[in-house]
């Protein structure tokens, strides 16, 4: 028997680990129960004192279910009857990304899913304060696609899939994650369809700019290499200091002295329809790219959207509120009711 997070607390787990190794090992679990002893049971419970409540765990077996005022239990079974796990301590297990990613997508709409894959995808963590930090990525879009081929018939695992195509990996803040989304996703979504750009990928720095760039390597935050474009976003939690202030000046330059365009997109610009349509014209132009004239009706819903993400982006945790559970664009849905159901 076993004590194993699930769902929402796997994810608030997963987003506050900084031990990306930790995130790459993976325990085979034969079957799933939830511990029988009321004494394990309870300083499991008391392990886990730093996440919120309930705490939501899963079992593949109905029988072991341990429902109390902590705890709200899940069952969940997969067609291999493979469980594989991330091991905490003692008898505590976490599920990987890539079964949270297919069990979220019962309880989120499709623009939080998106944000929550490209954090599991992402190169940032959250403190339970909603402080950023960054780390290593642990997770790739593969390993979610190879979580959902896993979960044949499990609720959840169409959403996910028709999700994951559009998750970019490499995000260094909710924020980011959200402009990349912005400019990329397709016309009809409330995007504006440009090419998918690179986020943080690593570009050797070369020739003059040696001089004033001590690392091999520089990341964008988002990039367009072919056309030699970038855009730096000043994220207010890791661009306030006047130190951080003065590197990203110098990040500027090195990357024009490397021959690369810089756009920077600021929160204040994030808040405004007007300045993200026209931060989206300058990445056309650069590209070579006509963006087609939209009607009121397909600006209000680009605005609709940008708004969504944003708001999201802003408040992360409110992915994970356990309050927003119930119902979600009008479905009332319940957790335990997923209990009952074989979710």
């Amino acid at each position: 028997m076993a004590f194993i997070l699930g769902y929402g607390t796997a994810a608030e787990w997963l987003r506050q680990n900084e031990n990306i190794e930790l995130l790459k090992q993976r325990y085979a679990i034969p079957e799933l129960g939830i511990e029988a002893s009321r004494t394990r049971l309870q300083r499991h419970v008391e392990e886990t004192k730093h996440l919120t409540r309930p705490l939501h765990l899963i079992t593949s077996s109905r029988e072991d279910r341990r429902p109390s005022s902590e705890t709200l239990c899940h069952l969940f079974i997969t067609p291999t009857g493979k469980y594989p796990a991330i091991r905490l301590g003692r008898g505590i297990f976490c599920c990987g990304p890539e079964y949270v990613f297919v069990q979220m997508a019962n309880l989120l709409d499709d623009e939080e899913l998106l944000l929550l894959g490209m954090e599991l995808c992402g190169r940032y963590g959250i403190h339970p304060d909603g402080e950023l930090f960054e780390r290593q990525q642990g997770c790739s879009s593969k390993d979610l696609a190879r979580g959902i081929d896993d979960l044949r018939r499990v609720r959840g695992r169409k959403r996910a899939a028709r999700v994951l195509p559009h998750v970019l990996e490499g995000a260094c803040s909710p924020m980011e994650a959200a402009l990349s989304l912005i400019l990329h996703e397709p016309l009809e979504r409330g995007g504006f369809g440009l090419p998918a750009p690179e986020l943080n990928h690593a570009l050797e720095v070369k020739g003059k700019a040696r001089e004033i760039w001590t690392d091999d390597h520089i990341t964008p935050d988002l990039l367009w290499n072919d056309a030699r474009l970038a855009i730096e976003y000043d994220s207010d939690a890791f661009h306030t200091a006047s130190s951080r202030i003065a590197r990203d000046a110098v990040r500027r330059d090195v990357l024009f002295e490397m021959g690369y365009r810089v756009i920077t997109v600021t929160t204040e610009h994030m808040r405004s329809a007007h300045e993200i349509e026209r931060i989206a014209n300058l990445v056309a132009a650069w590209l070579n790219i006509r963006l087609p004239e939209v009607s009121n009706k397909e600006w209000a819903r680009r605005a609709a959207f940008q708004t969504r993400l944003r708001n999201i982006a802003s408040h992360p945790n409110t992915l994970l509120a356990f309050s927003n559970f119930a119902s979600r664009e009008g479905r009332d849905w319940n957790v335990r009711r997923f209990s009952r159901q074989g979710c």
